[in-house]
């Protein structure tokens, strides 16, 4: 409902705020409103009733005469910017002036707009679960070893490395099927998600109100997920600064390293469910514009990760056998973690930059 009472609010932004506006502003609301509670109660979806809504209501010049309102918006009409969904803009040019290029794409519609966000709302917890699979998949491939080197598993430490690997390979396993799955679910939108449209000023209307009605619970998911992030490394460092005496001090800190996974991990878990809406926004808003910019950001993180961290898999493994030191060549990942974060964030500023050079 929040998301129809700020589509309508955009409608009527554009006109005088008279009294006799505010009255037909007051109506169509009611009218909205009863025909979103007559979809509900038929079995619609929320998504799917306000797109219905939106489709049948977004257009103020064609209610204008039910309201009682055509004269108020017709001398506005040529300067107002239009709000309805899925049809015509209002002539505001003159005959003679030069005819307007045609877009590169069709723009897009509000059945593919409601799509698409029905989509990434299905699939917004196997994304996240795949990238928890992906954060922790590296934990038993760094525990067990030192825990059987030290006694306190009754294994061989090559066995306990075999089992890592076995471990990590099965979570990547399992987060890489459920990546893939999603593609089943958005392959009916893969020009909305490869941005091969043009942007639609209803369609971007409604999910800029369907952004900031799930804003707050971003906000939320955002504020505790960095919470955690800042403090993972903290059990890491008080079991090294706690636990120097302890003939088991090598342990305690691998225990620490796998803290920090699961801290990180969970931060992600909170925050990635809540941003979906925020995703679909930006996507239907933004066009190609928002696809090449999504590109140019992850093309150089993308192909550093590719061979960054098998590579520091190969150096964890390559220090542990050659050199016997299992109790601590598992300080090759956090250290390689915040290398990786400093390059990921570099990345990233060094894009940005370039778009505002733009």
């Amino acid at each position: 409902m929040n998301v129809i009472i700020a589509y309508l609010d955009t409608m009527f932004s554009a006109y005088p705020q008279t009294p006799r506006m505010l009255e037909a502003k007051t109506e169509l609301q009611t009218m909205m409103e009863d025909a979103y509670a007559s979809l509900i109660a038929e079995g619609r979806t929320e998504n799917e009733a306000v797109g219905q809504v939106i489709r049948d209501f977004g257009n103020l010049e064609e209610v204008a005469p039910v309201l009682g309102i055509a004269a108020e918006i017709a001398p506005a009409a040529s300067t107002a910017p239009h709000t309805g969904a899925g049809s015509a803009a209002p002539v505001a040019v003159a005959a003679s002036s030069a005819p307007a290029a045609q877009p590169q794409h069709p723009p897009v519609t509000m059945e593919e707009a409601r799509g698409f966000a029905e989509a990434q709302h299905r699939i917004r917890f196997r994304v996240s679960t795949a990238v928890v699979l992906f954060v922790l998949s590296p934990a038993a491939l760094i525990s067990l070893p030192t825990a059987a080197d030290s006694g306190a598993l009754p294994i061989d430490p090559g066995a306990a490395t075999a089992i890592g690997l076995l471990a990590l390979l099965l979570l990547v396993t399992a987060g890489v099927l459920l990546i893939v799955s999603t593609a089943r679910d958005l392959a009916p939108y893969k020009r909305v998600s490869d941005g091969r449209f043009t942007p639609d000023a209803g369609v971007s209307h409604w999910a800029d109100a369907l952004a900031q009605q799930h804003e707050r619970t971003r906000i939320r998911a955002l504020q505790v997920a960095v919470a955690l992030w800042i403090l993972s490394p903290a059990p890491l460092l008080a079991f090294v600064l706690l636990m120097q005496e302890s003939p088991n001090s090598g342990l305690w800190s691998v225990g620490g390293v796998v803290l920090v996974l699961a801290f990180v991990a969970a931060g992600l878990a909170i925050l990635l469910p809540a941003a979906w809406a925020h995703t679909v926004a930006e996507r239907l808003t933004g066009g190609a514009a928002a696809a090449a910019d999504d590109d140019g950001e992850h093309s150089v993180i993308g192909v550093i990760a590719a061979f960054y961290w098998p590579l520091l898999t190969a150096i964890y493994l390559a220090w542990s056998f050659i050199g016997n030191a299992w109790g601590t060549s598992w300080v090759v990942w956090p250290i390689g973690a915040v290398l990786f974060g400093a390059i990921a964030a570099g990345g990233a500023a060094l894009e940005s930059y370039r778009r505002s050079r733009r």
